[in-house]
C-alpha cells in the first residue's frame, strides 16, 4: 500500500470493511480499478437519486439533485479516460456492492429519522471509499491530467462526505433528543400510575 494512501487511512475514520475494500481494489490492475470505479459512480448515482426523489425537506432534496449531477460527470470524466487508456474496450464487470440496488430491491423507505440515519452512513462509507480509489489512481496514472482529474474527483467525495456527515450530526442529534424525550414521557407516565 502507498505511503499517501497509507497517510489518507489514518487521517479518515474509515470503517473496517471500506478499509477491506480498499486494500483489494488497490491491488488490482489499472483497468480494473478504473471498471470499478466507473460501476461505483453509477451506483452513488442511483444512491442520490433515491435521495433527491423522497427527502421532504428543500434544501437536503436540492443537494442531492446536484450531487447526482455530480456524480453523472464523475461517470464521464473516468470513462474517458478509461478510453484513452483501453481504447475499443468496455470496463469490466466488476463486483460490488450496489446501494441502490439494494435500497430498491428492498422497496427502502424513508419512514423516518432512523431510516434517513442509516442510507447518510452508507453515503458516508460510499464517499470514503471513492476519495481513497481516486488517490489510488492519482498515484497510478503517469498523464499529468489524467492525475489532476483524480484529485479534483477526491476533492469532491470528500466535499460529499463532508456534507453527508453534517447531515448525518444533525439528524443523530434530533434523533438522540427524541429518544430522552420518549424516555422522560415514558419516566413521568410511571411516576403517575
Amino acid at each position: 500500500m502507498s505511503k499517501a494512501l497509507e497517510m489518507f487511512m489514518e487521517k479518515a475514520s474509515i470503517n473496517e470493511n471500506v478499509m477491506k475494500t480498499l486494500r483489494e481494489i488497490s491491488k488490482r490492475s489499472l483497468k480494473e480499478i478504473l471498471s470499478y470505479i466507473i460501476k461505483g459512480e453509477r451506483d452513488a448515482t442511483g444512491l442520490y437519486t433515491f435521495l433527491h426523489q423522497n427527502m421532504p425537506e428543500e434544501y437536503a432534496k436540492k443537494k442531492f439533485k446536484e450531487f447526482v449531477e455530480i456524480e453523472e460527470s464523475h461517470d464521464k470524466r473516468v470513462r474517458t479516460i478509461f478510453e484513452s487508456l483501453f481504447p475499443g474496450e468496455e470496463p469490466l464487470d466488476m463486483p460490488l456492492n450496489s446501494w441502490a440496488e439494494v435500497l430498491a430491491e428492498k422497496d427502502f423507505r424513508l419512514r423516518n429519522v432512523e431510516d434517513y440515519l442509516t442510507v447518510l452512513r452508507i453515503g458516508m462509507d460510499t464517499e470514503k471509499l471513492s476519495e481513497a480509489i481516486y488517490i489510488v489512481l492519482m498515484e497510478r496514472l503517469e498523464d499529468p491530467e489524467h492525475k489532476r482529474i483524480m484529485s479534483e474527483l477526491a476533492n469532491d467525495e470528500r466535499d460529499h462526505y463532508e456534507f453527508l456527515k453534517k447531515e448525518y450530526d444533525f439528524y443523530s442529534k434530533v434523533e438522540a433528543k427524541k429518544s430522552l424525550e420518549e424516555l422522560v414521557r415514558e419516566l413521568r407516565e410511571k411516576k403517575g400510575a
